[in-house]
Protein backbone atom coordinates (compact mmCIF):
# COMPACT_ATOMS: atom_id res chain seq x y z
CA UNK A 1 0.00 0.00 0.00
CA UNK A 2 1.80 3.64 -1.20
CA UNK A 3 2.16 5.97 1.33
CA UNK A 4 0.43 8.89 1.55
CA UNK A 5 2.52 12.54 0.98
CA UNK A 6 2.59 14.18 4.29
CA UNK A 7 0.99 17.39 3.67
CA UNK A 8 3.17 20.97 5.01
CA UNK A 9 2.40 21.51 8.83
CA UNK A 10 2.92 25.40 8.53
CA UNK A 11 0.10 27.82 8.81
CA UNK A 12 -1.29 29.85 5.60
CA UNK A 13 0.16 33.07 7.06
CA UNK A 14 3.51 31.63 7.06
CA UNK A 15 3.76 30.84 4.06
CA UNK A 16 2.83 33.85 2.81
CA UNK A 17 5.07 35.63 5.26
CA UNK A 18 7.97 33.58 3.67
CA UNK A 19 7.03 34.36 0.31
CA UNK A 20 6.97 37.75 0.58
CA UNK A 21 10.23 37.93 2.83
CA UNK A 22 11.69 36.06 -0.15
CA UNK A 23 10.13 38.74 -3.19
CA UNK A 24 11.36 41.41 -0.72
CA UNK A 25 15.13 40.43 -0.44
CA UNK A 26 15.38 39.56 -4.19
CA UNK A 27 13.46 43.57 -4.89
CA UNK A 28 16.86 44.37 -2.63
CA UNK A 29 19.29 42.64 -4.29
CA UNK A 30 18.31 44.13 -8.08
CA UNK A 31 18.14 47.46 -6.43
CA UNK A 32 21.49 46.86 -5.03
CA UNK A 33 22.96 45.90 -7.60
CA UNK A 34 20.88 47.74 -10.47
CA UNK A 35 24.52 49.37 -11.67
CA UNK A 36 25.96 45.97 -12.62
CA UNK A 37 22.44 44.30 -14.61
CA UNK A 38 22.68 47.91 -16.25
CA UNK A 39 25.86 47.05 -17.37
CA UNK A 40 25.18 43.66 -18.52
CA UNK A 41 22.56 45.19 -20.65
CA UNK A 42 24.81 47.79 -22.11
CA UNK A 43 27.55 44.80 -23.39
CA UNK A 44 24.82 42.59 -24.35
CA UNK A 45 23.38 45.63 -26.38
CA UNK A 46 26.35 47.44 -27.72
CA UNK A 47 26.50 45.85 -31.19
CA UNK A 48 23.38 47.04 -31.99
CA UNK A 49 24.92 51.11 -31.56
CA UNK A 50 24.68 52.89 -34.74
CA UNK A 51 27.98 52.02 -36.58
CA UNK A 52 27.49 54.71 -38.86
CA UNK A 53 26.75 58.32 -38.16
CA UNK A 54 25.79 61.78 -39.94
CA UNK A 55 27.70 64.90 -40.08
CA UNK A 56 27.01 67.44 -37.55
CA UNK A 57 28.35 71.06 -37.84
CA UNK A 58 31.42 71.65 -35.41
CA UNK A 59 32.38 75.29 -35.24
CA UNK A 60 36.27 75.96 -36.69
CA UNK A 61 39.27 76.92 -34.82
CA UNK A 62 38.47 74.60 -31.71
CA UNK A 63 40.97 71.38 -30.41
CA UNK A 64 39.06 69.88 -27.74
CA UNK A 65 35.50 68.62 -27.85
CA UNK A 66 32.79 67.19 -24.91
CA UNK A 67 29.39 66.63 -24.48
CA UNK A 68 27.37 66.40 -21.71
CA UNK A 69 25.03 63.33 -21.15
CA UNK A 70 22.25 62.57 -17.91
CA UNK A 71 19.98 58.99 -18.37
CA UNK A 72 18.31 60.44 -21.25
CA UNK A 73 21.48 58.83 -22.95
CA UNK A 74 20.21 55.28 -22.22
CA UNK A 75 22.90 53.61 -24.25
CA UNK A 76 27.01 55.12 -24.72
CA UNK A 77 29.58 52.84 -25.86
CA UNK A 78 32.19 55.15 -24.73
CA UNK A 79 35.26 53.50 -26.38
CA UNK A 80 33.62 54.74 -29.09
CA UNK A 81 32.70 58.28 -29.07
CA UNK A 82 33.57 59.61 -32.28
CA UNK A 83 31.79 62.16 -34.45
CA UNK A 84 32.48 63.21 -38.30
CA UNK A 85 32.13 67.46 -38.89
CA UNK A 86 30.72 69.20 -42.38
CA UNK A 87 34.22 68.95 -43.77
CA UNK A 88 34.65 64.89 -43.16
CA UNK A 89 37.44 65.15 -40.10
CA UNK A 90 37.10 62.91 -37.49
CA UNK A 91 35.97 64.49 -33.54
CA UNK A 92 37.25 63.10 -30.89
CA UNK A 93 35.64 63.61 -27.61
CA UNK A 94 37.83 65.23 -24.61
CA UNK A 95 35.49 65.50 -21.85
CA UNK A 96 32.27 64.22 -20.76
CA UNK A 97 30.23 66.32 -18.33
CA UNK A 98 27.27 63.84 -16.38
CA UNK A 99 24.19 65.53 -14.72
CA UNK A 100 24.64 64.79 -10.94
CA UNK A 101 22.08 66.23 -8.97
CA UNK A 102 18.55 68.35 -9.03
CA UNK A 103 16.97 70.69 -6.83
CA UNK A 104 16.86 68.99 -3.18
CA UNK A 105 17.02 65.26 -3.15
CA UNK A 106 17.33 64.10 -6.84
CA UNK A 107 20.41 62.24 -8.07
CA UNK A 108 20.81 61.02 -11.48
CA UNK A 109 19.76 57.58 -12.18
CA UNK A 110 22.70 57.21 -14.60
CA UNK A 111 25.37 59.38 -12.48
CA UNK A 112 27.01 56.82 -10.68
CA UNK A 113 27.93 54.36 -13.58
CA UNK A 114 28.70 57.06 -16.19
CA UNK A 115 30.67 58.40 -13.52
CA UNK A 116 33.07 55.63 -12.89
CA UNK A 117 33.07 54.67 -17.04
CA UNK A 118 34.12 58.02 -17.89
CA UNK A 119 37.04 57.58 -15.25
CA UNK A 120 37.51 54.13 -16.21
CA UNK A 121 38.29 55.48 -19.89
CA UNK A 122 40.53 57.98 -19.16
CA UNK A 123 38.17 60.96 -20.43
CA UNK A 124 37.89 64.44 -18.24
CA UNK A 125 35.08 64.18 -16.37
CA UNK A 126 32.78 66.73 -14.84
CA UNK A 127 29.32 66.61 -12.75
CA UNK A 128 26.55 69.11 -12.52
CA UNK A 129 23.95 69.89 -10.19
CA UNK A 130 20.42 71.67 -11.91
CA UNK A 131 19.98 74.91 -9.72
CA UNK A 132 16.20 75.45 -8.76
CA UNK A 133 16.42 79.01 -7.40
CA UNK A 134 13.17 78.43 -5.74
CA UNK A 135 14.48 76.16 -3.22
CA UNK A 136 17.07 75.62 -0.17
CA UNK A 137 20.79 76.16 -1.61
CA UNK A 138 21.97 74.63 1.59
CA UNK A 139 19.89 71.51 0.83
CA UNK A 140 20.73 71.67 -2.32
CA UNK A 141 24.44 72.06 -2.40
CA UNK A 142 24.01 69.11 0.48
CA UNK A 143 22.78 67.07 -2.26
CA UNK A 144 25.20 67.91 -4.91
CA UNK A 145 28.24 67.27 -2.14
CA UNK A 146 27.00 63.98 -0.97
CA UNK A 147 26.75 62.76 -4.66
CA UNK A 148 29.90 64.08 -6.08
CA UNK A 149 33.15 63.33 -4.73
CA UNK A 150 35.61 65.84 -7.05
CA UNK A 151 39.27 64.01 -7.70
CA UNK A 152 42.64 65.39 -9.07
CA UNK A 153 42.35 65.77 -12.61
CA UNK A 154 38.12 66.08 -12.42
CA UNK A 155 36.61 69.70 -13.48
CA UNK A 156 35.25 72.19 -10.72
CA UNK A 157 31.44 72.07 -9.74
CA UNK A 158 29.14 72.83 -12.39
CA UNK A 159 26.17 74.46 -11.87
CA UNK A 160 23.26 74.48 -14.42
CA UNK A 161 20.49 77.62 -13.75
CA UNK A 162 17.95 77.87 -16.67
CA UNK A 163 14.85 78.94 -14.70
CA UNK A 164 13.39 81.92 -12.31
CA UNK A 165 10.99 79.41 -11.13
CA UNK A 166 9.04 82.42 -10.40
CA UNK A 167 11.52 85.06 -8.69
CA UNK A 168 12.83 88.00 -9.05
CA UNK A 169 16.53 88.93 -10.21
CA UNK A 170 17.87 89.97 -6.98
CA UNK A 171 16.50 86.74 -5.18
CA UNK A 172 18.24 83.94 -7.70
CA UNK A 173 21.47 86.16 -7.44
CA UNK A 174 21.14 85.76 -3.49
CA UNK A 175 20.53 81.91 -3.82
CA UNK A 176 23.17 81.25 -6.05
CA UNK A 177 25.55 82.96 -4.29
CA UNK A 178 24.95 81.25 -1.16
CA UNK A 179 24.88 77.68 -2.74
CA UNK A 180 28.36 78.29 -4.63
CA UNK A 181 29.40 79.61 -1.17
CA UNK A 182 28.90 76.16 0.03
CA UNK A 183 30.66 73.94 -3.02
CA UNK A 184 33.72 76.86 -3.37
CA UNK A 185 34.27 75.80 0.95
CA UNK A 186 33.70 72.22 0.23
CA UNK A 187 36.20 71.72 -2.90
CA UNK A 188 38.53 74.56 -2.48
CA UNK A 189 37.88 75.50 -6.38
CA UNK A 190 35.46 78.26 -7.98
CA UNK A 191 32.65 76.58 -9.89
CA UNK A 192 31.52 76.74 -13.35
CA UNK A 193 28.01 78.40 -14.25
CA UNK A 194 25.99 76.97 -17.48
CA UNK A 195 23.28 78.39 -18.61
CA UNK A 196 22.08 80.06 -22.08
CA UNK A 197 22.99 82.94 -23.28
CA UNK A 198 19.60 84.77 -22.77
CA UNK A 199 19.28 83.99 -19.21
CA UNK A 200 23.26 84.83 -18.29
CA UNK A 201 22.81 88.36 -19.64
CA UNK A 202 19.38 89.21 -17.99
CA UNK A 203 20.50 87.62 -14.47
CA UNK A 204 23.87 86.24 -14.17
CA UNK A 205 26.25 88.50 -15.74
CA UNK A 206 26.08 91.53 -13.71
CA UNK A 207 27.11 89.93 -10.18
CA UNK A 208 29.06 86.51 -11.58
CA UNK A 209 31.17 88.05 -13.91
CA UNK A 210 34.14 86.54 -12.19
CA UNK A 211 32.92 83.30 -12.55
CA UNK A 212 34.01 80.96 -15.92
CA UNK A 213 30.40 80.03 -17.97
CA UNK A 214 29.59 77.25 -19.83
CA UNK A 215 27.50 78.64 -22.51
CA UNK A 216 24.42 77.08 -24.57
CA UNK A 217 23.70 79.05 -27.65
CA UNK A 218 23.10 76.64 -30.84
CA UNK A 219 23.61 76.44 -34.06
CA UNK A 220 25.86 79.52 -34.52
CA UNK A 221 29.18 79.68 -36.10
CA UNK A 222 30.66 81.71 -33.40
CA UNK A 223 30.11 82.70 -29.96
CA UNK A 224 29.81 86.08 -29.42
CA UNK A 225 29.35 87.75 -25.82
CA UNK A 226 28.96 91.22 -24.31
CA UNK A 227 31.14 92.90 -21.54
CA UNK A 228 33.66 90.53 -22.37
CA UNK A 229 32.10 87.99 -20.34
CA UNK A 230 34.46 85.02 -19.09
CA UNK A 231 33.71 81.57 -20.82
CA UNK A 232 35.06 78.11 -21.10
CA UNK A 233 32.75 76.17 -22.76
CA UNK A 234 30.08 77.01 -25.40
CA UNK A 235 27.48 74.24 -26.08
CA UNK A 236 27.17 74.62 -30.10
CA UNK A 237 24.27 71.87 -30.47
CA UNK A 238 21.84 70.50 -28.93
CA UNK A 239 21.59 67.47 -31.97
CA UNK A 240 24.90 65.83 -31.95
CA UNK A 241 25.12 63.03 -33.99
CA UNK A 242 28.18 60.66 -32.32
CA UNK A 243 29.19 57.07 -32.68
CA UNK A 244 28.73 55.08 -29.53
CA UNK A 245 25.45 57.32 -28.55
CA UNK A 246 21.91 55.93 -29.35
CA UNK A 247 20.51 59.56 -30.50
CA UNK A 248 21.33 62.57 -30.65
CA UNK A 249 23.72 64.80 -27.61
CA UNK A 250 24.76 68.03 -26.86
CA UNK A 251 27.92 68.74 -28.43
CA UNK A 252 30.25 71.84 -26.70
CA UNK A 253 34.06 72.68 -26.95
CA UNK A 254 36.63 74.30 -24.53
CA UNK A 255 37.67 77.99 -25.14
CA UNK A 256 41.58 77.52 -25.28
CA UNK A 257 44.31 75.32 -25.57
CA UNK A 258 45.59 72.13 -23.98
CA UNK A 259 47.55 74.24 -21.37
CA UNK A 260 44.31 76.00 -20.59
CA UNK A 261 42.36 73.33 -19.89
CA UNK A 262 44.31 71.42 -17.69
CA UNK A 263 44.46 74.77 -15.90
CA UNK A 264 41.02 74.86 -15.20
CA UNK A 265 41.02 70.94 -13.52
CA UNK A 266 40.68 70.08 -10.03
CA UNK A 267 44.46 70.29 -8.42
Amino acid sequence: MAKKKSKSKLPLWTKILLSVLVLFALVIAVYENQKYFRRAYHYFSAKYIKTEWKKTDFPDKYTLHGIDVSHYQDEINWKLLKAINTYGDTIDFRFVIVKATEGLLIEDKRFDEYWEDVKTENITRGAYHYFLPDRSPKIQASNYINSVKLLKGDLPPIIDIEETKGKKKKDIVKNLKEFISVLEKTYGVRPIIYSNITFIEDYLMDDFANYPFWIAHYYQKELKVENDLTWVMWQHSDKADLLGVKGQVDANVFNGNEKEFKQLLVK
